[in-house]
């Protein structure tokens, strides 16, 4: 599929050439859509980045009351599975998340969106002069009181360069990327001042100093781990100096794993979703 020409090619011949010129200029590129059962999902493309990488999203659209998952889906959930085989041109692919939302399942809590979600990626090409042609098939499960698997199959011909189209849906979502953040204090960002494990409960848990700029929040916080690590719900509670307690506790982890542990810490709230990754160290789990 080329960017530019399928408009042209469709034009009426009433509305000109260089109104329909200027049409193709602004409008990015669609997959068609492969549709399963409550769920249907497309390809979409933005601008090329200055750096001569491809900008694209993962559509996809649910029936009224349906979710699928993040990458890390909580208790009871399943991730999407991405095959990019078939595609040329492409050195390397980056797929940037959105901030998830957690909702409650039957018997414990999942992670993932509702309704709908664009998924961004960016696609460095291995010839940045010539064109990529993205295909991709997506594994991947929508979910109402039942879960259903859901399979989806697209491509996308994107010509290099192209700089003078705009996707509001693509860039929407990409706005709901967090931002990554070191840990330590931050001017205008939610962020962790520090991380260590709570001796202070029964369970075994993480305890987090978090620091709010003004008029900003934390709603959830979502932790990952290597392996089968798993964490609950944070408990969130406001300090005296202005900072937030997050007690977060670990429901399940791999067997032996001791060390250094690398973490993925991902604030939810306001005034933008945050990352923090750091390394606690971890003693043995109790017998």
């Amino acid at each position: 599929m080329n960017r530019l020409l399928p408009l042209l090619a469709m034009a009426p011949l009433a509305l000109g050439a260089a109104a329909y010129a200027q049409e193709a200029l602004t409008d990015a590129a669609t997959s068609a859509w492969s549709a399963s059962e409550h769920a249907k999902l497309r390809l979409i493309a933005g601008p090329t980045l200055p750096s001569g990488k491809q900008r694209i999203g993962v559509e996809i659209v649910m029936s009224p009351g349906y979710k699928t998952y993040w990458r890390s889906p909580g208790q009871f959930g399943v991730p999407p599975s991405f095959d990019w085989t078939g595609s040329t041109n492409i050195g390397g692919l980056d797929v940037r998340w959105p901030v998830p939302e957690r909702f409650q399942d039957s018997a414990g809590y999942s992670i993932g969106y509702v309704g709908e979600v664009v998924i961004p990626v960016s696609v460095q090409p291995v010839d940045p002069t010539r064109p990529v042609m993205v295909v991709l098939k997506l594994e991947y499960a929508v979910c109402e009181k039942i879960c259903i698997p859901a399979r989806g199959e697209a491509s996308l011909w994107l010509e290099p360069g192209v700089t003078g189209v705009t996707s509001p849906r693509l860039e929407s979502f990409e706005a709901k990327v967090p931002a990554a953040v070191k840990p330590g204090a931050h001017k205008e960002k939610a962020s962790i001042l520090e991380a260590k494990l709570d001796d202070t409960v029964v369970d075994p848990g993480l305890r987090l100093s978090l620091q709010v700029p003004e008029g900003g929040r934390v709603d959830d916080i979502f932790v990952e781990g290597p392996g089968m690590w798993s964490f609950g719900k944070p408990r969130l509670t406001p300090q005296p100096d202005g900072t937030i307690l997050a007690q977060v506790r670990i429901n399940e982890r791999p067997k032996g794993a001791t060390g250094p542990i690398p973490l993925i810490f991902t604030l939810r709230g306001l005034p933008k979703a945050v990352e923090t990754r750091l390394e606690l160290d971890m003693p043995a789990a109790k017998p």
